[in-house]
């Protein structure tokens, strides 16, 4: 069982130190939780509403000479999902396939299913342990400058 804290304070505060985090997700609430959560930890977070403004998004940091150390995605989003979002990401930019976070609240749909059996990417389920995307997070390579 993990114990109990206030996940708006993750411990240590320099856990994800600097890392440029993207996070998509058209829930505006748990945008804003993941934001705020991210951002006490350490990390520079941009937000998202969905994959294709995460795209644009990324596209903008990665011009500006910003690397990206990951990205926080939902699967099921209007506007371009999560699964467009890491089909483009590996066409253009394959190198980013491994910092792709992927999360839903579907995951037992046959798409979803057979999404999370042929990508790379990890998948969390909804909702999940901030502890969990926490250590995920942590445990990514820096990006190649």
């Amino acid at each position: 069982m993990e114990p109990l804290t206030d996940p708006l304070h993750p411990t240590p505060p320099s856990l994800l130190a600097n890392r440029v985090i993207i996070v998509a997700d058209d829930d505006t609430a748990l945008l804003s939780l993941m934001r705020t959560y991210l951002a006490r930890a350490g990390a520079k977070v941009h937000v998202a509403q969905n994959g294709s403004d995460a795209w644009t998004l990324m596209e903008s940091l990665q011009a500006s000479a910003t690397p990206v150390h990951a990205v926080l995605c939902d699967l099921r989003m209007q506007g371009g999902s999560g699964m467009e979002f890491y089909r483009r990401v590996c066409e253009h930019h394959p190198a980013m396939a491994q910092r792709l976070i992927f999360s839903s609240g579907d995951i037992d749909s046959e798409d979803v299913r057979s999404f999370i059996t042929d990508c790379r990417a990890q998948v969390l389920a909804k909702p999940y342990p901030l502890s969990q995307l926490r250590r995920m997070l942590a445990e990514l390579p820096a990006p190649a400058a």
